[in-house]
């Protein structure tokens, strides 16, 4: 009897021993838009130290861990406009943190292109993570860029995954040939079918509405890590229900997914939590170090640029809201801040105009102490201020527009116009569509308009005019309307 209960125990055990080794766990840790290497809020919340501290406590329970980047790495970011000898950084900085995180897999986002081709180039030369996307080519060749691939696979005890990339189609630049999202992800996933994928992952950077579209539209995918929003999300869509994902960004809270395939069920099941990255999460000490070195230098190029960024411009009595969440879709004391900084630019203008993607610092700065690095961190790109003579027909156009692009960068800010009863006015005055008005604006919006607006860009407009005065760096601008008014602020009317 005690030797039929002890084979029959053993029998028992083997047979949950292999039931378990059946199942096979594989976690994906995501992160999307991350620009800044260090934590904000005061330090409290995100940085890539406390990413290091997430990612060592995850593979410490799984050691099939992987991190997953849906896009924008390289640009835009205070520190990677800084010069050394004589180069941008342009993600050198984040390639390196990256680097030291023993990243997995990337792909593109639309603000990759913003550093130019060769920087680009440098830059997937330089990685250790394996970028990749369906639907993004080099123009010149009508293949991947060089040391980066369409699609990934890796197999992690008989279950091999698949990973599709793809980036939206966001950003004009002559060096980048953009597929159509879905025609190209849908290829992607015939192909990976063929390879017999048993998971398929897509990693996208577009809108979320793209994101529904394609759990919507596209057979056999498991699971879309997205980006671009910048702000967290989940959802299920689709007739299979299929997880669609989005992480905060500057790496504010990451994406935990674990995935365990039952390969004698042939089932799949995939469990997703939010992780926020605040103060209960430790910064890594040895990416702290890393992070701190690259920011040393780049205070070292701010200086020979013209920049102090240790200094105090002034103490401030309020926050400063920059949250892309608020400057998209409303005014705030910073952006007011901004557009006078703008008007006073040019004693000639009558009004200020500024898309609000040129606010790049997702942050709320609070009361107190201002640097000229918190000005960098504002307005990353440098951007340039001119004059120029606009037409009130464009001039309305433009303001309307801006209006309907809230919840985005083309989403307008402005100084010395209202609207009243839905009716705009420049100095408490109806615009005349008849008459021409001097408007002091960011050189972005005239030389490529962003997105629904690409109508300002002054090439072949014969409604504007780019007056012969000096341009200015919208930067030193800021910090000298910041110190002319020693950091008061006024709330949006």
């Amino acid at each position: 009897m005690f030797m039929y209960r002890h084979l029959l125990f053993t029998c028992l055990l083997l047979l949950s021993f292999a039931c378990n080794a059946q199942k096979v766990n594989i976690t994906l840790l995501q992160l999307n838009d991350v620009y800044e290497m260090s934590p904000l809020n005061a330090g409290k919340t995100g940085g890539l130290a406390r990413v290091a501290s997430l990612q060592k406590q995850l593979k410490s329970k799984n050691k099939h861990t992987f991190g997953v980047l849906a896009g924008d790495l390289l640009s835009p970011s205070a520190i990677g406009t800084s010069k050394i000898d004589g180069e941008r950084l342009a993600g050198k900085q984040m390639i390196a943190v990256f680097n030291h995180l023993h990243w997995d897999y990337a792909t593109f986002g639309n603000h990759e292109f913003d550093v130019g081709k060769p920087a680009l180039l440098k830059r997937l030369e330089e990685t250790k993570t394996v970028f990749f996307s369906s639907n993004v080519l080099d123009s010149a060749t009508h293949q991947p860029f060089a040391n980066s691939q369409g699609t990934v696979t890796f197999t992690v005890d008989g279950v091999k995954i698949g990973l599709v990339g793809i980036t939206i189609p966001h950003t004009p630049v002559d060096f980048v040939t953009f597929l159509d999202p879905l025609a190209a992800a849908g290829k992607a996933i015939q192909e990976l079918k063929r390879q017999q994928a048993d998971v398929i992952v897509l990693v996208t950077h577009q809108d979320l509405s793209s994101d529904i579209e394609f759990a919507e539209k596209l057979d056999g995918v498991d699971l879309i890590i997205g980006g671009h929003e910048h702000e967290n999300a989940y959802l299920v869509r689709g007739a299979k229900l299929v997880p669609v994902t989005k992480a905060d960004a500057n790496a504010k809270s990451a994406f935990v997914h674990n995935i365990t395939v039952d390969k004698q069920a042939g089932t799949k099941h995939i469990a997703s939590k939010l992780v926020f990255l605040d103060e209960s999460v430790a910064l890594d000490v040895d990416t702290t170090a890393v992070v701190d070195q690259w920011q040393q230098q780049a205070f070292t190029a701010f200086k020979q640029q013209g920049f102090d960024p240790d200094k105090i411009i002034c103490h401030t009595q309020e926050a400063l809201d920059g949250l892309e969440a608020s400057v998209r879709n409303k005014k705030t004391a910073l952006t007011n801040l901004i557009a006078q900084a703008f008007l006073h630019a040019y004693k000639s203008a009558e009004l200020s105009l500024y898309n609000s993607g040129a606010i790049r610092i997702d942050d709320v700065l609070p009361p107190g102490a201002l640097t000229e690095y918190d000005v960098i961190k504002i307005m990353p790109f440098g951007d340039s201020i001119s004059l120029v003579q606009m037409s009130g027909e464009l001039l309305e156009k433009a303001l309307n527009a801006g209006l309907g692009n809230k919840g985005k960068g083309g989403f307008l800010q402005y100084a010395n116009v209202s609207n009243a009863n839905k009716q705009w006015l420049v100095n408490d005055q109806a615009i005349d569509p008849k008459r021409d008005y001097k408007v002091a604006i960011n050189n972005y919006l005239i030389e490529k308009g962003d997105t629904g607006l690409e109508f300002l860009a002054e090439k072949d407009n014969t409604a504007l005019t780019r007056l012969n005065e000096p341009q200015f760096d919208a930067r030193k601008v800021f910090i000298q309307e910041l110190t002319a008014n020693n950091c008061a602020t006024s709330l949006p009317k």
